[in-house]
């Protein structure tokens, strides 16, 4: 189940209606994908985190919507599916009455979610591959003195 961010309630409650209701299809769709995902704010903008990373976010500009996965990664790797849209390094663009399908919400999210999950294990084995240097630790110690 998801859990819901008052502070995310807050940010759509102040957007005028067109714009709350382009994010707030955004959100579904983000919870749809990653149901146990926990709302925040970063950046100042409403996101989810998974497992305490953060996962994607979305906001309102100023002329645009914009969806956020926080890699770019991401965007790389879903380029073909992106094709449509006005895309940055980290940042999808869309119009407020052409809000991305769930299915392509579905897609970033699960990317995102995979790139979250290969970091963890890439962390995990760095950890066990690098040994404790006693000697290295000896020498620089005998240097100061």
């Amino acid at each position: 189940m998801a859990i819901r961010s008052p502070l995310v309630d807050a940010y759509h409650a102040r957007l005028p209606a067109a714009e709350r209701k382009a994010l707030e299809q955004i959100r579904a769709a983000v919870h749809a994908a990653c149901p146990g995902a926990e709302e925040c704010l970063s950046y100042g903008m409403p996101a989810v985190k998974f497992d305490g990373t953060p996962l994607v976010g979305w906001r309102a500009a100023a002329k645009h919507g914009a969806f956020h996965p926080l890699s770019g990664a991401t965007v790389a790797t879903c380029k073909g599916a992106l094709a449509d849209y006005d895309t940055s390094k980290g940042t999808i663009r869309f119009p407020f009455d052409a809000v991305l399908p769930a299915k392509l919400v579905k897609l970033l999210v699960a990317t995102r979610i995979s790139e979250i999950r290969q970091e963890g294990k890439q962390a995990t084995t760095q950890e066990k591959k690098a040994p404790p240097r006693p000697k290295e630790r000896q020498r620089l110690r005998g240097r100061r003195r």
